[in-house]
């Protein structure tokens, strides 16, 4: 594997291309760090910490690459633009119109894509929107009342859907212009970067005796 990587590295087209997509993908990371304005950071901090890696947020979490745990610009993460993908596909066989445009070759394609690309808009308005108000109602936001409520609303739901909508660009950009397959590797490097609080998680486990050994083993075989 490394000689395969040093090899492409010779290249100048294939180097331009690693070196372009590991920019998105660190442009991404600190996208995933970032919260939205307008939130207790310390009482998201307890509050996630309470809901633990082993629930559904937890497992949303891990899909992000913790940017869900910090409420950051790339909170949502890549899943509507999955989501979407998945509805479009099923939506081509089921409406007739759609599926004459995917028979009708490249521009066809480009335009279920385009489409596709509406809808993770819009699931990422309505993500954005559930995940304030589980927010607001957990205390997390330092306003939730009158006008001001109002507008911490507007920019926190704002903001988490235009994430959603770089994140989608920065994948597409990988697939352009960088070495492929950009969604992929944005999911990869999310989950990835959730590897070594993973580690110290089980190794903390393995010497208070609440994690088995047999248990931590099987974890990382997967």
């Amino acid at each position: 594997m490394f000689n395969t990587i040093k090899n492409a590295w010779k290249i100048p087209d294939l180097r331009k291309k690693i070196l372009y997509t590991l920019l998105i993908i660190i442009v991404f990371r600190f996208g995933s760090v970032i919260p939205v304005p307008f939130l207790d950071i310390s009482k998201l901090g307890e509050l996630m910490s309470e809901a633990g890696q082993n629930s559904a947020l937890g497992y949303i979490n891990m899909l992000t690459g913790g940017a869900f745990s910090y409420a950051s610009l790339f909170a949502m993460g890549i899943t509507p633009y999955i989501n979407s993908s998945i509805i479009m596909q099923l939506l081509t066989i089921a409406i007739p119109p759609l599926e004459r445009l995917s028979k009708e070759g490249e521009e066809g394609r480009k335009k279920i894509a385009t489409i596709t690309r509406y809808v993770t808009v819009v699931l990422g308005l309505i993500q954005g929107v559930a995940y304030y108000f589980y927010l607001r109602n957990s205390g997390i936001t330092k306003y939730s009342a009158g006008g001001a409520g109002v507008f911490t609303a507007f920019v926190i739901v704002l903001t988490f859907t235009a994430g959603t909508a770089l994140i989608m660009w920065m994948g597409e950009q990988i697939t352009e212009f960088g070495i492929g397959n950009g969604i992929s590797i944005i999911l990869f490097a999310g989950i990835l970067s959730r590897v070594p609080s993973m580690v110290s998680s089980m190794i903390s486990g393995l010497r208070a005796g609440t994690l088995a050994w047999w248990a931590a083993v099987l974890v990382l075989s997967l």
